[in-house]
């Protein structure tokens, strides 16, 4: 049974299907641990075409299908641990997603790259939620809500 992510941001849905073959322990961590996720939403201003949210930051996964070389449609959970990123001593569990072309994966402060764990693709039809995604620079941090699905 396939398993999706039902992202609503700023009235803008789109799905994301787990890919439970290729990272397991992500996708059975976060839909236990995670779910559901009502909050704010934020622009990853130093990785490129990324959006993303913090949750608890006691959620740390060990990488599995983990690159700094993202795409469009990528959706990644990333783990810094306390004192990785600049201006952020505590710890930070966050999920990414690429709505656009330019993606790079880099700590923030440190321009280092860091491998996250690709454990969901958005679906194709997703271009209100890229285009609200891309709004997150200019308009602020929108409410974000990310519910499971199983089909």
């Amino acid at each position: 049974m396939a398993r999706y992510l039902k992202f609503d941001l700023g009235g803008a849905v789109t799905r994301a299907r787990l890919d439970d073959a290729m990272a397991p322990t992500t996708c059975r961590t976060l839909w236990d641990r995670m779910l559901p996720y009502d909050g704010p939403a934020f622009p990853a201003r130093h990785s490129g075409t990324e959006a993303g949210f913090h949750f608890d930051p006691r959620i740390v996964i060990p990488l599995e299908n983990a690159t700094a070389q993202l795409i469009k449609g990528d959706v990644v959970f990333i783990h810094y641990p306390h004192r990785m990123r600049h201006g952020h001593p505590e710890p930070i569990s966050e999920v990414i997603w690429c709505y656009g072309r330019y993606n790079m994966a880099i700590a923030p402060g440190k321009q280092e790259h860091v491998l996250g764990n690709v454990f969901a693709t958005l679906e194709p039809g997703s271009e209100a939620f890229f285009a609200m995604s891309e709004r997150l620079f200019t308009d602020g941090p929108k409410t974000l809500k990310v519910t499971g699905e199983a089909a």
